[in-house]
């Protein structure tokens, strides 16, 4: 009888150890914390359009020119962003110009300055990681993976392409006085300033 009720007495104790290892979730529950742990970049994207863009701070687009021609490696030390170590540097820019032409892939302008120089802001292949590393909208610290990280910019990226600039097109005409605000990215070994490509964020036909 001894051996039965040793047997007995040690099946109980497995059963209540198993019984208190077992966590019992309803499936809603589990379903609905899952979905708050998947990271949502449109979501992330458009917060961001919608709400971040005109607190923006944004550098004067004659200033900033101006400052790169003057100490082209100070000024992008101090004032730009880059991600980890690249000769990339990203910045936002605004200005008040006027529209010179509406090329296939840009619209051009001049900067109401005096000595304008000319610009472009892109409208056609918005891609990679300009408007991400300049508005410092998201760190990858803050994130799980690389993916997310990642996604932000093609999320912000297709915000830009169906929600900015299109209106804008539609509308615009050569001669239009406009404001704009922008994303861009200047390479401290090849510079090429007399081609800055402007990713645009913000445009306005006065």
């Amino acid at each position: 009888m001894k051996r039965p009720i040793k047997y007995f007495l040690i099946a109980l104790l497995v059963g209540v150890a198993l019984y208190n290892a077992v966590y019992f979730q309803p499936l809603d529950d589990r379903n609905a914390a899952k979905k708050k742990s998947v990271f949502d970049p449109d979501a992330f994207a458009g917060a961001f359009i919608e709400t971040k863009l005109k607190e923006l701070p944004a550098i004067k687009a004659d200033q900033f020119l101006e400052s790169l021609k003057q100490d082209l490696g100070q000024f992008t030390a101090e004032k730009g962003r880059k991600l980890g170590i690249s000769n990339d540097y990203y910045f936002i820019v605004e200005g008040n110009a006027r529209v010179l032409g509406i090329e296939e892939e840009n619209v051009r302008i001049s900067l109401d300055v005096e000595n304008a120089a000319e610009l472009r802001l892109a409208t056609e292949f918005i891609f990679g990681n300009t408007i991400r590393e300049a508005s410092g909208m998201a760190n990858i610290g803050d994130f799980q993976n690389t993916m997310d990280f990642n996604n932000i910019s093609v999320a912000v990226n297709e915000r830009v392409r169906s929600d900015i600039i299109p209106p804008f097109l539609s509308e615009v005409k050569e001669g239009d006085d406009i404001y704009f605000k922008g994303a861009v990215k200047v390479n401290t070994k090849k510079p090429n300033l007399e081609n800055l490509r402007i990713v645009p964020l913000i445009l306005e036909i006065k």
